[in-house]
């Protein structure tokens, strides 16, 4: 995605037929590719030959919840961007759609202004290059700035999602110690019953492209193999 664009290609899971066309129209008319699905199952035929850039998805679906094809798209490490749009608008049902690995959760009904608003940033933090320094004198290296989610990593300021932060922000404030993959699920995602996922996996390699100057050798978000994962001021 390059920079200041929107995404160029999603995939939308939503079973009501007018609200579907209606939020395909919506996606379409800021130039994404759309392919829609009523079901789980359609929705899981579509992925087999299909590489969205931004996953809407519905919770209640006729096969299912939506939830699940999220948490297997985070299992699977899918470079993609996933929005919920969900009836199933409580505190703790939101919190739940993040902890799972959502990007964004938006509950229903919604103002189409606010939903275009989510999507630009999403898109934002996606393709924002590093920001310059607000003052002549640079921040220390992995700074971090919890008042607006952002974090002053090798590129300079890079604002980052709310689950992403937290990530980096329970790596870096461990002082350089390794951190189990078990520890983060249940710190970071709040998992109390840990499952087989590559969650962590997938996360890390999206910060790695955003915050590392060679994502392919970092030189501070590590993993330590057979042990977990540990941050590296250098």
């Amino acid at each position: 995605m390059s920079r200041n664009s929107l995404f160029k290609s999603a995939l939308l899971l939503e079973d009501d037929r007018n609200l579907g066309i209606a939020v395909g129209v919506a996606l379409k008319r800021l130039g994404i590719e759309v392919k829609s699905a009523s079901t789980l199952k359609k929705a899981r035929e579509i992925l087999e030959h299909f590489e969205p850039e931004l996953v809407v998805l519905d919770r209640m679906v006729p096969d299912g919840d939506g939830l699940d094809l999220c948490v297997e798209l985070r299992a699977e490490a899918r470079p993609v961007v996933i929005l919920m749009l969900s009836a199933m608008g409580e505190s703790r049902e939101r919190v739940r759609g993040l902890n799972e690995g959502a990007d964004d959760y938006l509950p229903k009904p919604f103002a189409w202004d606010e939903l275009e608003a989510r999507i630009r940033a999403l898109a934002r933090r996606q393709s924002r290059p590093a920001e310059a320094a607000p003052s002549a004198t640079a921040p220390e290296p992995w700074t971090l700035d919890e008042s607006r989610l952002r974090v002053f990593g090798a590129k300079g300021w890079v604002e980052l999602t709310p689950l992403e932060f937290k990530l980096v922000s329970h790596l870096v404030r461990a002082g350089g110690s390794i951190v189990s993959r078990e520890e983060l699920l249940k710190d970071v995602w709040g998992f109390s019953l840990l499952p087989k996922t590559r969650t962590v996996d997938f996360f890390l390699s999206r910060l790695r492209k955003r915050l590392e100057k060679d994502a392919e050798n970092p030189r501070h978000l590590l993993t330590v193999r057979g042990a977990g994962y540990r941050f590296e001021r250098g």
